[in-house]
């Protein structure tokens, strides 16, 4: 039951990173908008839509591959593009301070995060 539930969730961050992923590239200026960022011109553009786009899709692969084949392993990548990100909006509200909505993409991440370690430390031993 808890391999089953290990799979689900790291077919979960898959299905959230592949999301964003395609988001990102196919809908640039939409996507970045939804995350508060301006784009400067087609330079910007490409920039969002390869940056961001290999963000989510590679911790997508990793993640996927994790939820097919039960090794725990590959949710390791996404865990730490995810921890990455929760620790510079920690150091932006330390250093910047707080606004509105905050919390919001903090506590999607550390349910990511907390996801991928479940996934990892359940499939490992499996």
């Amino acid at each position: 039951m808890m391999i089953a539930m290990a799979r689900i969730g790291a077919g979960l961050v898959a299905l959230f990173g592949l999301a964003l992923g395609l988001w990102f590239f196919f809908a640039t200026e939409q996507a970045a908008a939804g995350f508060f960022v301006t784009p400067q011109g087609a330079a910007g553009l490409a920039t969002l839509r390869a940056d961001m786009s290999s963000f989510f899709l590679v911790g997508a692969g990793f993640a996927l591959h994790a939820a097919v084949t039960g090794r725990g392993a590959g949710l390791l990548v996404p865990g730490a593009l995810y921890a990455v990100a929760i620790t510079g909006r920690a150091v932006n509200l330390a250093l910047a301070g707080s606004y509105e909505g905050a919390a919001v993409p903090m506590t999607v991440e550390a349910l990511l995060i907390l996801l991928c370690w479940f996934g990892w430390r359940t499939l490992r031993r499996a």
